[in-house]
């Protein structure tokens, strides 16, 4: 008969466990957040007054900024991170930058459109970055014959924990009495507290199951970005060979 590929150790899935869980605690900022409640909230309380046009063009400048931030930040930041073995940390900071600035959403008073836009922005910012930090820990968690399975794994745990706390926030948003809430209003503001909670607390098991980084090559920061800029270069010159 042929042989069964041993299990994973205890300590290995632990790690791919801690690995995956990241994405059941982070996908509720996309999904309450992001997909839902801020652009409705933005355009109805913060932008209170403001032609619908005006406010619509806004939240798509603000948006394209944030995006345009994270993509010219995120391929030094990765290469920087794969110099200098600091993905962990790194993600850790660009997690918490997210949790605060969705927690912070929920203090802004109405018409601060501004506001609530340069914080929105900054939790893109935070979310966007920690993914970057988050992918490239993958091949360090699983095995090379593993990725797909572990990288599926984390998909399908994102989808199931972005999807429960989504249903309960919009329960929250359709029936606020239930929370003692005074209105539609103020439960969309309480769902930014509890993804705030979501993702920061969930994360805490991925930080407690990943290992720690392994910084091999102790450079200084100035080097360690040089690293990274020089790592970008050679790769967009590789750039026709890597499909």
């Amino acid at each position: 008969m042929p042989s069964t590929p041993n299990p994973a150790p205890h300590h290995q899935r632990r790690t791919i466990w801690g690995w995956a869980l990241y994405d059941w605690a982070n996908s509720a900022f996309t999904t309450t957040v992001m997909a839902v409640f801020f652009p409705i909230l933005y355009k109805q309380y913060w932008s209170y007054g403001i032609d619908a046009n005006t406010s619509t063009f806004r939240l798509g400048l603000g948006n394209a900024l944030a995006s345009l931030i994270v993509a010219a930040l995120a391929p030094i930041l990765a290469a920087f991170a794969d110099h200098s073995g600091r993905r962990k940390g790194l993600l850790i900071c660009f997690t918490y930058l997210g949790v605060l600035m969705t927690a912070i959403m929920a203090l802004i008073p109405q018409s601060n459109w501004f506001v609530a836009l340069f914080v929105y922005g900054l939790g893109v910012i935070g979310f966007s970055g920690s993914v970057i930090f988050y992918d490239a820990l993958l091949p360090q968690v699983a095995p090379a014959d593993r990725i797909d399975q572990v990288s599926s794994l984390g998909y399908a745990l994102g989808y199931l924990g972005g999807g429960l706390l989504l249903a309960f926030n919009v329960l929250m948003t359709t029936k606020p009495g239930l929370f003692g809430l005074a209105d539609a209003t103020q439960a969309v503001k309480a769902s930014f507290i509890t993804v705030a909670l979501w993702w920061g607390l969930f994360a805490l098991v991925t930080f407690f199951w990943l290992p720690g980084d392994a910084n091999t090559q102790p450079l200084s920061l100035g080097r360690q970005l040089k690293a990274g800029l020089r790592k970008v270069k050679n790769t967009l010159k590789k750039i026709r060979q890597l499909k």
